[in-house]
């Protein structure tokens, strides 16, 4: 176990829950599916497998502070402040495993045996990823198309972009496509040597930044090196190019919880399919989430259907709920109009 390290990527730009989430305040911090922020439940999951001084968060600067009042649990040099978004090439490239900090796992335990198990398909050098059996004709989901089998894996075919709606229903409905969680094991000398290979300068960079680990140059080659990386996600420029990629058939529910509506279908309704977390009287009102951070403040609702309803002390937000996934259309108007202060 002292072998294992798991790096838990943890940037965002606090958009896609606004007005909850903000610039210094992402989603990864926000309590949405349960009393605890998504990231204080990635990081506790992944105890007892891996032990605390062998976990690390990667984030943005604009984060750093409001993470690690969050991980008291870790020590403060584990959570690592990027630079500059670079995307996911260069926040793991020295993990055994690599997750992302805001993902719905609805089975803790079987999450672990599927990691055990992870370790190890990975063993030999392969790279390991879990696919998850599609529920629904996801559009803002990747996919895996699932090969042979191969040991407690199987192979990857190849990886596919985000589909259109009507290649999602093709995907989903085939029984060989599964969706992408971006959670991906392997053994550190394997995936180094997989940069090497396939994102040279990455790899070039990633040894200049071990080369000042545990020195008092490591802030200044961290920006330096950072700042040449090319912007790529760990998907496009190794995991899409590699040749020996397999997927485990995740045995536990996943969700990226993308949108408002995504953190309705996650929590408990009343009998007219209504989440609420708020103080709320409701009639006529059917299928709306309804969030307020001010628990005296009410949010009354008459004949309203299919409603998200977020207030916060100085934003609210009422849209469909069946447009909540363009909530970053709305972001940027906001930022255009000149209330940034509200970002």
């Amino acid at each position: 176990m002292s072998e294992r390290f798991a790096v838990v990527m943890a940037g965002g730009s606090g958009t896609r829950f606004w007005p909850m989430s903000r610039a210094h305040l992402p989603k990864q911090l926000l309590p949405l599916l349960t009393k605890q922020s998504m990231i204080r439940e990635t990081v506790e999951r992944l105890f007892p497998l891996f032990d605390a001084d062998r976990v690390f968060v990667v984030c943005g600067r604009a984060q750093k502070e409001g993470i690690e009042r969050e991980l008291e649990i870790l020590d403060a040099e584990h959570v690592i402040d990027e630079p500059m978004a670079r995307d996911t090439a260069g926040a793991v490239g020295c993990a055994f495993a690599a997750l992302p900090a805001d993902a719905y796992i609805g089975d803790v335990p079987k999450f672990q045996e599927a990691l055990c198990t992870a370790f190890d398909a990975a063993a030999g050098g392969a790279y390991v990823t879990f696919g998850i059996k599609p529920t629904r004709a996801a559009t803002s989901y990747g996919y895996l198309h699932r090969g042979e089998k191969s040991g407690p894996a199987f192979r990857v075919r190849k990886f596919l972009e985000k589909p259109d709606a009507a290649r999602a229903r093709e995907l989903a409905a085939s029984g060989e496509h599964f969706w992408n969680s971006g959670i991906f094991v392997w053994r550190a000398d394997a995936v180094l040597e997989g940069f090497r290979r396939h994102l040279p300068e990455h790899h070039a960079r990633l040894m200049g930044i071990r080369e000042a680990l545990g020195t008092s140059r490591l802030p200044e080659v961290l920006r330096r090196e950072f700042e040449a990386m090319p912007r790529i996600s760990v998907d496009h420029g190794l995991m899409e190019k590699a040749e020996n990629v397999l997927m485990i058939e995740a045995p536990f529910a996943w969700d990226d919880v993308g949108s408002w509506s995504a953190v309705a279908d996650r929590r408990p309704r009343d009998g007219d399919g209504n989440a609420v977390e708020a103080l709320s009287s409701r009639v006529d009102t059917k299928n709306s989430i309804i969030v307020s951070s001010d628990d005296k403040h009410l949010i009354a609702t008459l004949g309203v259907e299919g409603l998200v309803v977020v207030h916060t002390k100085d934003a609210t937000l009422v849209c469909p709920r069946d447009r909540a996934d363009e909530l970053k259309k709305l972001v940027d108007k906001i930022k255009s109009d000149g209330h940034t202060g509200h970002l």
